[in-house]
């Protein structure tokens, strides 16, 4: 039994310090505490060469329960997955399913043009594509009239 505690002592000194030295990175539920929300879906954001695309994985949800806001290179999406049992539960055996209401802020590498965003929910997923803004060609001359 030594080494099981001493084993445990370790790990709780290296935890100890990955919290003081990294704060809120060290413990990524933390994170979820911090953003006043109780659970965070997963999220991934991917880009070509006309768009963001971000895939969010929000099972056991209605569309009407998500909102979806971008402002420029701000995305944030928000909602609330309820628990899909009603009957009086007197004991609890197992709780994985995060349920309750999220919020997920992502900051976009660049600005997207608002007006084109769109999103649709299939199959647990929320894809979310949101166009390029167009870029500049750099300097033109233009020639001035009277």
């Amino acid at each position: 039994m030594k080494f099981d505690e001493d084993l445990e002592r370790d790990f709780e000194r290296m935890h100890k310090h990955m919290r003081d030295r990294w704060g809120a990175l060290a413990c990524p539920r933390g994170a979820v505490v911090l953003s006043h929300s109780s659970w965070r879906p997963s999220l991934d954001l991917y880009e070509t060469e006309e768009e963001f695309i971000v895939l969010v994985d929000v099972p056991g949800m209605r569309p009407q329960d998500v909102e979806v806001i971008v402002d420029r290179d701000v995305l944030r999406i928000a909602g609330n997955r309820c628990r899909p049992l009603s009957q009086a539960i007197t004991r609890v055996h197992q709780m994985e399913i995060d349920f309750g209401p999220f919020s997920h802020i992502v900051a976009l590498p660049e600005q997207v043009d608002s007006d084109g965003a769109s999103s649709t929910y299939r199959d647990g997923f929320l894809t979310i594509r949101l166009p390029k803004r167009a870029k500049a060609s750099g300097p033109i001359s233009i020639t001035v009239t009277e």
